[in-house]
């Protein structure tokens, strides 16, 4: 493996417009000079002329007025509104509920003694770290003191992007409009945060405290300060509630945009075809006429061609080509990559599952790759954690006073993840089962009790007895799903007899046509008769432990019948055991899945062999590409290096790509800004914040032990008394951690290994057992007929200039088989081969190539 390390970054001078645009004032810049970008009345709200939208969504028509304003009000609502509302399991406008529930943490915390005398928030474990802009005393001195309420109006006053965009931290008054370009999160994200404090986005985004980026990206744009009291309305009123009423008026505009993209798509694909079919009869005149069509044709659209590598494409005949040559512009400082060799390169950007497996299939076919992560190594969201056991081994080797364990990517269903399945093989990675069994136990009033969620047996004080007939219910809606779902696959055909069950099939051929694509699994459990208490208290927290969101509303109802054979709430002796063991005479578990032998160690072997042999760029941001008139990308990173290439792969999240390519244009960047995210809904919950820790007491004392002994997930339901429902995860990795023989030891024999997500009202974990924290924030994607109406469009823009797409966003569900195969779906159309011989594995290659438009 390559790894190209780094020191200390370079500090960002003000002048380095390269980086970051000059601020608009100096230093000491007084007050009187500060009243063009301060004018003392306000703007009115410009608002835009209306058009009419034609929409089809799933054979049917409707037509949207779409007023273009650039800060909708909050709670504007027409029946179009309500319409969109109900097909996709979410408003255009300010999800409620959401904001509702998803406040009342940093409320209470914004309320503390230490928000009151203006001092910094304490760190709280979950939380991210505190972030202290260096700012000169004698420039705070002289910066003019700035009204609050004109901080809070500068967002709905600009009417162009040099308008100042205000934002406060520690009583400072920033002007982040020249920054909204450049933000790494993306200018949404950005612009979401205008007029309010940004503590509350630091606290729940951890990414800001954990180097020192943030604060000196910040310093240079210090232009007012807030008086005492306005400090304090500041960072009190900066909640959870009002930042999700934000996100969502930006969400509302670009899902008025998608709405129209989705509905012109059937005649894009159209085109796309009718140019493909010229171009396999007369390749000239299909690439003239490709040039013309608005959308990437795969194949055809310049950039959109397969590059041939020349020889065998093996390892071997890559490493006998030439060696790369470093040089340094001395009048430029920047870095460019000459190779000697012919062989045609890529860049990715992002380091998870699907960048390194575009890169490790890429690499396997000759191509030069270079890989950049941001983060100080890769792996995306399949993260790891140290345990320490040197209490229960002093004695043993110092390696194995540790253990590794995974953290969100624990195990996976091996029917269903074919080709991750095959990696493994492929690189010699063990994997083993593991004994799978949640806990779920309600304390809210009509729906007391407690689910083993894999035993089918409804023993007394069972929430299958509690709540027979919602189960019934969902069992008629899993059952009315399947059988859609197989007539639109055509499972039935005989030329699918032999297939193997595929979680890719729903969303191709006529299978786009299904309308439980769209159609929220939420909606038709409703219609059906269920209620809404089970949903919060049985399906909700049985599957917020799986999909690490607390949101699955919007959950489609085509993935019903595949959750169900994946992770049951109703088991069958197919897909669960139960039996007698020392831990339980009732002792259960799932039978579905698997797990890396080796646990964290699994992980981080898979993350080592992809990238062998690749350009390996960690702790590396990206902050531009560009398209040069060659054809050629030019990719920039923040050390003001740059290499060319000849394709870019985008793996990273969706929000931060438009701030990188910054051509991409009306289309792709609507499509970006469409999908939502879990922290879009909830930013402060803390399934956002999980905390590692060995304290066994947050379990209920009447289950504790046998949960600690063999529950993979306790999950405790109450109602909080806002009124609202709080899903305490405890995710027990002294079970999920088969490898290592974890599970088997007994409790004695080893720590607590729990990681909790949002505790309860009223309890604490012991500060001494802290082991350490982390953040989910943008890491999962909802699954809701929002993202699939984008996933489906974002074919339109594949292969576009070169530049191609692939991540969980790209997929129409949030898993590391499907992101996995994204990348190879990527590599392939850059001309990498297949990887693997399974012939029912690469049946799901093709159906998610068809799926993302290739």
């Amino acid at each position: 493996m390559i790894r190209l390390t780094r020191g200390t970054a370079p500090l960002l001078s003000r002048g380095n417009s390269a980086i970051l645009p000059r601020r608009r004032f100096a230093a000491g810049t007084p007050s009187s000079s500060l009243r063009p970008l301060l004018p003392s009345g306000g703007r009115r709200t410009a608002a835009h002329a209306a058009s009419a939208v034609l929409v089809s969504v799933a054979g049917a028509t409707y037509v949207r007025r779409a007023a273009q304003m650039e800060a909708p009000p909050a709670k504007e609502s027409s029946l179009m509104d309500e319409f969109l509302e109900r097909m996709f399991g979410t408003s255009a406008a300010r999800d409620e509920e959401g904001a509702a529930s998803s406040s009342s943490d940093d409320g209470d915390e914004e309320e503390s003694e230490d928000g009151e005398d203006g001092d910094d928030v304490a760190f709280t474990p979950g939380r991210g770290r505190p972030v202290k802009v260096p700012l000169d005393p004698e420039l705070v001195a002289s910066l003019p003191v700035v009204p609050l309420s004109r901080v809070q109006t500068s967002p709905s006053s600009r009417r162009s992007p040099d308008d100042p965009l205000l934002v406060t931290h520690d009583g400072i008054v920033y002007d982040v409009s020249s920054f909204a370009a450049h933000h790494p999160g993306g200018r949404d994200l950005l612009l979401t945060a205008g007029g309010l404090d940004l503590s509350h986005f630091f606290r729940n985004y951890a990414v800001h405290g954990r180097s020192d980026k943030a604060a000196r990206w910040l310093a240079p744009l210090a232009v007012g300060k807030l008086s005492d009291d306005d400090r304090r309305r500041a960072e009190r009123g900066t909640t959870a509630a009002v930042h999700v009423e934000r996100r969502h008026r930006w969400l509302g505009r670009a899902r008025r945009r998608i709405v129209l993209v989705a509905a012109t798509l059937p005649l894009w694909m159209t085109v796309r075809t009718c140019v493909g079919w010229v171009g396999w009869w007369a390749p000239g005149l299909g690439r003239w006429l490709a040039r013309w069509v608005p959308v990437a044709v795969p194949g055809l659209s310049a950039g959109a061609e397969p590059l041939a590598v020349g020889g065998s494409g093996t390892h071997a005949d890559a490493d006998k080509q030439g060696d790369k040559d470093t040089h340094a512009d001395n009048h430029t400082g920047n870095h460019t990559d000459n190779r000697r060799d012919s062989r045609p390169t890529v860049a990715v950007i992002g380091g998870g599952i699907a960048g390194c497996g575009t890169a490790w299939a890429l690499r396997r076919s000759g191509f030069k790759v270079t890989l950049y992560e941001a983060r100080e190594e890769v792996s995306g969201n399949a993260r790891t954690f140290e345990w320490d056991f040197s209490p229960f081994r002093p004695k043993a080797p110092k390696e194995d006073q540790v253990v590794k364990s995974c953290v969100s990517v624990v195990a996976w269903p091996p029917l269903f993840y074919k080709n991750y399945m095959c990696l493994l093989k492929e690189l010699n990675v063990e994997t083993m089962d593991i004994p799978l069994s949640w806990f779920v136990n309600s304390k809210v009033p009509g729906a007391v009790g407690t689910l083993w969620a894999a035993d089918p047996t409804p023993h007394e004080g069972s929430l299958r007895n509690v709540l027979k007939k919602d189960f019934d219910v969902y069992e008629k809606v899993v059952r009315f799903s399947d059988r859609v779902c197989n007539l639109f696959t055509m499972r039935w055909a005989p030329w699918r007899k032999h297939d193997t069950p595929s979680m890719y099939d729903s969303h191709q051929g006529i299978g786009l046509l299904n309308p439980l694509n769209v159609v929220p699994l939420y909606s038709l459990f409703r219609f059906l008769g269920g209620s809404d208490l089970w949903w919060q208290v049985v399906f909700t927290p049985h599957y917020t432990a799986s999909f690490l969101v607390d949101e699955l509303r919007p959950f489609p109802a085509v993935f019903g019948p595949l959750i169900e054979a994946q992770i049951p709430l109703l088991p069958n002796p197919a897909n669960a055991t139960s039996f007698s063991s020392r831990r339980s005479p009732n002792d259960c578990k799932l039978t579905t899945c698997q797990t890396w032998k080796h646990a964290g160690k699994g992980i981080r072997r898979v993350f080592d062999l992809l990238t062998a042999d690749v350009d390996l760029r960690e702790n590396t941001r990206v902050r531009e590409v560009q398209i040069l008139p060659d054809g050629k990308k030019r990719v920039h990173d923040e050390y003001d290096r740059h290499v060319d290439v000849d394709r870019v792969v985008f793996a990273c999240p969706a929000n931060a790509i438009g701030n990188i390519h910054k051509s991409a244009g009306w289309l792709a960047n609507t499509i970006f800004s469409t999908f939502v995210y879990a922290d879009d809904h909830h930013p402060d919950s803390g399934h956002m914040h999980p905390v590692m820790h060995s304290d066994g007491t947050v379990i209920d004392e009447r289950f504790r032990k046998e949960c600690l002994e063999r529950a993979s997930n306790y999950v405790e339901v109450t109602r909080k008394q806002d009124g609202t429902i709080n899903i305490e995860n405890q995710y027990n990795f002294g079970v999920q951690t088969a490898g290592f023989g974890v599970y088997d030891l007994p409790l004695e024999e080893k720590p607590v290994m729990l990681i909790s997500h949002a505790l309860g009202e009223g309890k604490e974990i012991d500060p001494k057992l802290v082991r350490g924290t982390a953040n989910h924030a943008r890491a999962h994607p909802l699954y809701s007929g929002w993202n699939v109406m984008a996933m489906l469009s974002l074919r339109l823009i594949q292969g576009k200039d070169g530049i191609y797409y692939c991540s969980n966003w790209t997929t129409p569900g949030n898993c590391h088989d499907m992101s996995f195969l994204s990348g190879l779906v990527c590599a392939h159309a850059i001309g990498a081969k297949y990887p693997f011989e399974d012939a029912e594995a690469e049946k799901d290659f093709h159906r998610l190539r068809d799926l993302m438009g290739f």
